[in-house]
């Protein structure tokens, strides 16, 4: 008797994952699945291929992230990604939920199919992310329970609300509830957590986390019973600090992760390949490097029979020529080799305008204060948490005056011209003009900071006029666009000009501020209030340690 099959390959070192180390093997595929790993008279192959000695491992796994980071549509996502090796991410589209609600959520599933990547989604917990702030729509239970009806949905995403957790909020629960009866799992969101706030989340079957950053943050984790993701991403660069923790005993619960990271560093440092890469050169061996950034990732998230290679599982896989060369030569998904020259981009599925309802005058970015002292949120480069300082700061007939060491930053409401606040922030180090965009965690108001308040004036109109997007104005007003289509969060264009018009706008910057952190990314998540310590929403200043607004006043 014989068996048909699609392809044989031969000669080639196979990474088995459950041992963590390379085999000489041969593998059997059939449509999009391993039928056999090994010799066999048994199975027949339309095609052989000879893989002359090459390094074969499953395709790499982004434990968490959000598409809408990139500024790409999640077709064009794909089509950059996985010239990366990453052949299936699990992705938040909480961005353009907060931005669009259902629509946003429909449009993102639509998307993704026109993708050969695998796109699992993670259902937005948490729309809006708190109550201080306001969001382009608020998602209960009742609308994200239709979603578990699409294959592509694999549970709840990264739960940030933790008094609700905490307090047992019904609508929480709700969400938690229909995850479960649907046979999904929930993702956890614990920055700022201590051990025992930790045990709450995992009280309600919450089983994965993404959010430490250090070796202490990630030892409760792991002693708490998460999956942990360890994350790389554009500003948020935790890998390096977190790796002294992970070991061979306990690697099978870590897994590497994304969550914020641009095209532009995408293309030019890598994906999940990165982290791969990071973790070998701090020492890992590459067979659990790559063990973690596959297999376990997929346990992580519930999936059976992904992120190995052997019978029954997924033909997913990355071929590359040498462990001590780990560069991604070869993509197959689902059985099927990636043509990477043929991966064209195909014209972007449109979302129903998502336009700015929002005046801005020039005294709106007025800050009287009643003395010299001020609460200000202080940048922490490569981190999106903020430090919280009581600083003297200028100030002239009762208006605090902005210079390169203190400048200002206001969020105004976006969807229904509800109003804003103005604080001052510190490590932008702008020189001159300001820079402004409409993407700010979770709700994705507009924000502004800068220097001068008819800079600030002139980038929050320009948004307003290009229908979302990143600015830059100089000193002399002169202005630089990347606009963003898609709810004010992503291109609609190929990642190739996304790319171009990006680091026309970060040259633009360098003009004006000397820093070398990701200026947008970074002040997009000062408006987020659900991470440490200190930061600004539309409705005001918020201290995450009171979880409450504060007068800005010292």
């Amino acid at each position: 008797m014989t068996i048909q099959v699609d392809l044989h390959l031969t000669n080639a070192y196979i990474l088995n994952t459950f041992a963590c180390r390379f085999e000489q093997a041969e593998l059997y595929i059939k449509n999009d699945t391993i039928v056999h790993r090994g010799k066999s008279d048994l199975f027949a192959a339309a095609q052989t291929v000879d893989m002359q000695g090459k390094y074969i491992a499953p395709g790499l796994i982004d434990a968490h992230m959000h598409i809408e980071s990139s500024l790409l549509a999640p077709s064009e996502f794909g089509r950059l990604v996985l010239t990366r090796g990453v052949t299936r991410v699990f992705a938040d589209p909480h961005e353009i939920a907060s931005v669009a609600g259902v629509a946003g959520l429909q449009y993102m599933i639509d998307e993704a199919r026109r993708s050969p990547l695998h796109i699992h989604y993670m259902l937005p917990s948490s729309v809006p992310a708190t109550s201080f702030e306001h969001a382009g729509a608020v998602l209960h239970a009742e609308q994200l329970k239709p979603f578990y009806d699409y294959p592509e949905v694999q549970g709840l995403a990264e739960v940030m609300d933790f008094p609700a957790v905490a307090n047992e909020d019904p609508d929480m629960l709700q969400k938690f509830a229909d995850a479960h009866a649907a046979g999904r799992h929930i993702d956890g969101h614990g920055a700022g957590l201590t051990r025992e706030q930790l045990s709450i989340y995992r009280m309600h079957g919450i089983d994965t986390d993404h959010e430490a950053d250090g070796p202490l943050a990630a030892a409760n984790r792991l002693a708490a019973g998460f999956a942990m993701f360890v994350r790389e991403g554009t500003v948020e660069r935790d890998e390096v600090a977190i790796l002294p923790v992970v070991n061979p005993a306990n690697q099978h619960r870590v897994a590497f992760c994304t969550d914020d990271k641009s095209a532009a560093d995408i293309q030019r440092e890598g994906s999940i390949d990165y982290n791969v890469a990071l973790a070998v050169q701090h020492g890992m061996p590459l067979t659990q490097a790559l063990t973690m950034a596959s297999y376990n990732a997929a346990n992580a998230h519930h999936l059976q029979n992904v992120g190995a290679l052997t019978d029954g599982y997924v033909a997913d896989l990355i071929v590359f020529d040498s462990p001590d060369h780990f560069v991604v030569d070869q993509v197959m998904v689902a059985g099927q080799w990636v043509d990477f020259t043929s991966l064209e981009q195909k014209s972007v599925t449109p979302l129903a305008n998502q336009a700015l309802n929002v005046e801005i005058a020039l005294a709106d970015f007025a800050l009287p204060l009643t003395g010299s002292k001020a609460h200000v949120i202080q940048v922490q480069p490569q981190h999106i948490t903020t430090q919280h300082a009581i600083s003297e700061v200028p100030v002239v007939d009762g208006e605090f005056v902005a210079n390169q060491q203190y400048a200002k930053i206001a969020v105004f409401e976006r969807y229904h011209n509800l109003g804003h606040s103005v604080g001052i922030i510190e490590g932008f180090q702008l020189k001159e003009g300001a820079i402004a965009g409409t993407i700010a965690h979770d709700s994705h108001n507009l924000m502004v900071a800068g220097v001068s308040d008819e800079a600030m004036l002139l980038a929050a109109q320009t948004l307003k006029e290009i229908g979302g997007g990143l600015v830059v104005v100089d000193g002399q007003l002169n202005v630089t666009t990347v606009p963003l289509a898609i709810g004010g969060l992503m291109s609609d264009e190929p990642y190739e000009v996304l790319i171009e018009k990006t680091d026309i706008l970060n040259a633009a910057f360098k003009r004006i501020s000397p820093v070398e952190f990701d200026p947008f990314i970074t002040l997009s998540f000062m408006a987020l209030p659900v991470i440490p310590s200190l930061k600004i929403t539309d409705q005001g200043l918020f201290d995450f340690a009171k979880f409450d607004f504060i007068d800005i006043n010292a």
